[in-house]
């Protein structure tokens, strides 16, 4: 490993060390575009190892997401959104963003041990290097398919990120 800069020496370049020691990439998943009246969202969900979900969690993580989705159209939303439901190591999030006029966008994290409980986070908490990855996605296809082009909803929603394993088809076959 490569010494780190004199600033960042002690305790710091431990914690560094450590972090990228414990890193591994957690698989996105897009589900099928939300349809709402007036309104357009890209759902994903992104899992820790060990970590599963199904159809209830996200129905119940949509239903906190069109709150906010609700409010943030009230605020200036332009119609265009993105969900993130995140099953961390230990706990839910779910990062709601929709984009506003004025080259803007709105940004809501929610928390919670589970889907069912999820809350406003605390003042200050942003999303985690997982739920980035998806939200830097998301701003180069908003600028590509819409602020680029001729406003390409069906190529926005077509757009999505998907990171999961592909499976190994050239493998043997198992149950033959």
């Amino acid at each position: 490993m490569a010494s780190p800069d004199p600033a960042l020496a002690g305790a710091a370049a431990v914690a560094l060390t450590g972090l990228a020691e414990a890193y591994r990439p957690r698989p996105v998943t897009s589900l099928m575009p939300w349809r709402f009246p007036n309104r357009l969202v890209k759902p994903y969900v992104v899992t820790a190892r060990g970590r599963s979900w199904d159809d209830e969690m996200v129905a119940s993580a949509r239903v906190t997401a069109a709150r906010q989705l609700e409010f943030d159209d009230a605020m200036g939303a332009l119609g265009l959104g993105v969900v993130v439901l995140h099953l961390g190591d230990e706990g839910v999030s779910l990062v709601v963003q929709s984009w506003a006029k004025d080259f803007q966008s709105r940004l809501s994290l929610f928390s919670g041990l589970e889907v069912d409980d999820l809350r406003p986070a605390p003042t200050g908490v942003a999303p985690s290097v997982w739920e980035l990855e998806v939200l830097t996605h998301e701003r180069s296809s908003y600028v590509h398919h819409i602020l680029n082009a001729e406003v390409d909803v069906e190529s926005w929603l077509d757009d999505a990120l998907d990171t999961r394993p592909a499976p190994k088809l050239d493998g043997i076959p198992s149950g033959t």
